[in-house]
């Protein structure tokens, strides 16, 4: 198992990366989702069916036909299912141990592993830590520039709102209500 907070940083700094015009809460939205096929993990099981692509498309086909006319849905649907598919690939690929054990095809080829049920010695762990430093290092790597390009963007538009004068009423007051005297 990767790190969580790999699975969180990865799909938050491909996405950010894409400089689309998405915005950093469904990107924040995408990263989170990108956890939800360790769901698995209250089950004792882990890369289990919730771990294949195949359950991936029948949860999110169905979800894009439904939201074929509300973009903002549909794009949210898009960018979750973009965080579990790359939740699904650093899982595969990242594996030493277990290399067999993503079952990516689930129900075509269905292989994964019971935690409870494998001949593990004491001390020994069927998935690394939850949190090393390594992977601090590389999510802060990874997130450090994406966090920096919100945050000026957020910093850049405060200061914009706070240069424009609030707009003058045809009456000669402001939006506010304070009304500007003019001589006649």
């Amino acid at each position: 198992m990767v790190e969580p907070i790999l699975h969180v940083a990865v799909p938050f700094a491909s996405l950010a990366a894409l400089r689309t015009d998405v915005g950093w809460r469904k990107i924040l939205f995408a990263s989170l989702v990108a956890l939800t096929p360790d769901i698995d993990l209250i089950f004792h099981a882990h890369r289990s069916p919730s771990h294949s692509l195949v359950l991936l498309a029948v949860v999110a086909l169905p979800l894009l036909i439904l939201t074929r006319n509300r973009k903002a849905l549909r794009m949210l649907v898009l960018l979750g299912a973009f965080g579990v598919l790359t939740h699904l690939i650093l899982d595969t690929q990242l594996i030493v141990d277990f290399p067999d054990s993503t079952p990516l095809l689930w129900p075509f080829f269905s292989q994964f592993q019971w935690a409870s049920t494998l001949d593990l010695q004491v001390g020994e762990s069927f998935d690394p830590p939850i949190l090393t430093i390594p992977g601090l290092v590389i999510s802060f790597m990874l997130m450090t520039p994406s966090l920096a390009m919100i945050l000026r963007d957020r910093t850049a538009s405060r200061k914009e709102r706070i240069r424009q004068p609030p707009p003058s009423e045809p009456d000669g007051s402001t939006t506010k209500g304070e009304h500007v005297h003019t001589d006649l």
